[in-house]
């Protein structure tokens, strides 16, 4: 297994700078962690807010609000690339469905030259319509985006020249080099719901799975049918991947990490192959972060 880390709002620390918080993710990459996985959000409406979707991801409910800073997700992993030497770059999950498919292609392939080829990208469509009302997408199809997106960027990374024909994605013979280091093209992982239809487009275009808040025996049920389509596809169903966040463990009224931690292996029966964990939820001050990191890379030796 991969362990992964999630250092989401860990700038509270520092009065909301994110340099020092590359530090720290500088500290996990010397200290084995195999990659970091940054979230993304965009708009905010404090009408909806209630409506987020994830609130259990925090041993706190949600950790934000409309007056929250947040940092665009491959600006910063550019950042983070430049100070580190192993870790992979991740997100989970970019709003890719907001982006001009052949900008994110130029976009990523820039990230996988600065990094030397440690490009992970996790992919999305997020929960709020205001992010696609602002910019006149419709919110409406926004998974149909999602697969031509993904797979439009792999015609672009691995073609010139490139040609693709869909519904929201039209080009035809056209030329964007460099390729990304990753001669095959850059992983592409979907944070989407087990539904038939999202099974049916990640086998199609799909590297990996992130889901959140799905459980672990949907997902253990949902995985194998994903790589069954895969394989019918002609896709190799080897190369799947599946990352879990662990859900944090509460004993005697406060966050337990070991306990956390021992919840791995339930994930990994599920079929894990990369588990994450979000910092904020154990860690409450920058002298705390080394031993969290300990604890997750020793967690990771004993259930690899």
């Amino acid at each position: 297994m991969k362990i992964c880390l999630n250092p989401f709002m860990l700038e509270t620390f520092y009065g909301g700078r994110p340099r020092p918080v590359i530090d720290l993710i500088a500290m996990a990459d010397q200290k084995g962690f195999d990659a970091v996985v940054l979230p993304e959000h965009i708009l905010m409406d404090p009408h909806t807010l209630d409506d987020y979707p994830y609130d259990g991801q925090s041993a706190e409910g949600r950790w934000f609000d409309e007056m929250t800073p947040f940092f665009e997700a491959t600006t910063s992993l550019a950042a983070i690339a430049s100070r580190t030497e192993n870790i992979k770059l991740q997100t989970g999950i970019m709003l890719a469905t907001l982006r001009n498919a052949s900008v994110l292609a130029k976009t990523l392939t820039t990230l996988d030259h600065i990094s030397e080829g440690r490009v992970e990208i996790g992919y999305g469509v997020g929960w709020l319509e205001l992010d696609y009302t602002a910019e006149g997408i419709p919110f409406k199809g926004r998974f149909g985006r999602l697969v031509e997106i993904a797979e439009a960027c792999q015609q672009i990374w691995t073609n010139a020249p490139a040609s693709y024909h869909g519904e929201h994605v039209n080009f035809d013979g056209v030329y964007s080099l460099p390729f990304p280091v990753q001669r095959e093209g850059i992983p592409q992982w979907f944070g989407i719901g087990p539904s038939e239809r999202n099974i049916a487009r990640m086998a199609k275009a799909a590297n990996g799975w992130c889901p959140l808040q799905v459980p672990w025996d949907v997902v253990g049920e949902t995985l194998p049918k994903i790589k069954q389509q895969m394989e019918d596809l002609g896709r190799d169903p080897e190369t799947f991947g599946l990352r879990l966040q662990v859900i944090p463990e509460i004993r005697g009224g406060a966050v337990d990490l070991e306990a956390t931690l021992d919840t791995i292996p339930t994930l990994l029966e599920a079929g894990a192959t990369h588990i994450e964990v979000a910092a904020l939820n154990y860690v409450t001050k920058p002298d705390e972060f080394p031993d969290f990191l300990d604890a997750c890379l020793a967690a990771r030796d004993k259930n690899s």
